[in-house]
């Protein structure tokens, strides 16, 4: 069984993720459900399969960004600061409808905590990280726009509206599912990370975490979802495989390299990108400003509250 002692980080961790649920299933999904190719419950359903899928197969690829990458440290007390101040903050965010990065704010308060404790950081990895940032919507951006022109080329030669809608049902379906995968991979095999268990317990770790955020995707998601379904652009069906396969492709490439990224920064580039080539308007630019500000703001309050953590704990 896991040790007494894990139990501390594995508690944060396991409300980390449920917060994580809560606020993701907009990234994922959000853009499906905009287009009315899914219910709800549905996507609830579809997220949860990918999920757990990318967990279990690729989680491990980012259980060690924070303890061997940003620093070299599994301090339990360490890993305890960075999982409660991210908590913090990811409830505030949530309760804002406001899809953020986890693992912005995990990462901030990993560097927050570092310093308050003495700790090295290793500034080459984090600022691959920080640089991975800025890149991540830009990527998302240009895969979604390169893949909704295709599309539509290839939704020219398709004969039918019925026809069309059932392809790009499917392709959406399955987009989304691709989406959940990623954050499977990338953000709670972050989270992973954090508790501080003994290898022959990482697969209990791991389906711990994965069921914790199908909690949250279950009984919190429904805010933050529309907010990307309804509130940004109203995508068709076509451009809402785009931007979530463009997301997702992206979040995946990074998790190839062991780097922790947004993938609501990632998925939200790619509703833009989807949205460009099909001359869609983007209609709320008060809460796409907003989710900008909050990307911007998220390392720095993580980092600001692990430091005030730290001198507390």
């Amino acid at each position: 069984m896991i040790p007494l002692i894990a139990y501390l980080g594995l508690i944060p961790s396991l409300a980390l993720c449920i917060i994580l649920g809560a606020n993701n299933l907009s990234t994922c999904l959000g853009t499906s459900i905009g287009a009315r190719r899914l219910r709800y419950s549905q996507a609830i359903a579809l997220a949860s399969i990918g999920l757990m899928a990318g967990i279990l197969l690729e989680g491990s690829k980012l259980s060690g960004a924070i303890t061997t990458g940003i620093v070299s440290s599994s301090d339990p007390q360490f890993m305890l600061i960075i999982a409660t101040s991210s908590f913090i903050l990811m409830v505030f965010l949530t309760y804002r409808r406001l899809p953020i990065s986890l693992s912005q704010v995990a990462v901030g308060a990993a560097i927050g905590a570092a310093i308050a404790e003495g700790i090295q950081v290793n500034w080459i990895f984090t600022s691959i990280i920080a640089s991975s940032w800025f890149l991540t919507p830009i990527a998302g951006f240009l895969a979604a726009n390169a893949i909704s022109r295709v599309t539509r080329r290839l939704g020219k030669s398709v004969r039918g509206l019925f026809t069309q809608n059932v392809m790009y049902s499917y392709l959406t379906i399955a987009s989304g599912v691709y989406a959940s995968y990623t954050l499977g991979a990338n953000t709670v095999g972050l989270i992973i990370g954090m508790v501080d268990a003994p290898a022959s317990e990482h697969l209990l770790v791991s389906i711990l975490l994965g069921l914790a955020t199908v909690i949250g995707m279950v009984l919190l998601s429904r805010g933050t979802t529309l907010s990307v379904a309804e509130n940004i652009v109203g995508l068709n069906p076509a451009a809402s495989f785009a931007a979530q396969m463009g997301g997702a492709a992206t979040v995946h490439g990074f998790t190839q390299f062991g780097v922790p990224v947004s993938v609501s920064q990632a998925v939200v580039g790619g509703v833009f990108g989807a949205a460009i080539p099909r001359k869609i308007v983007v209609r709320n630019d008060r809460l796409t400003r907003e989710i900008i500000l909050g990307w911007t703001a998220a390392p720095i309050l993580g980092a600001a509250l692990a430091l005030v953590l730290s001198t507390i704990i």
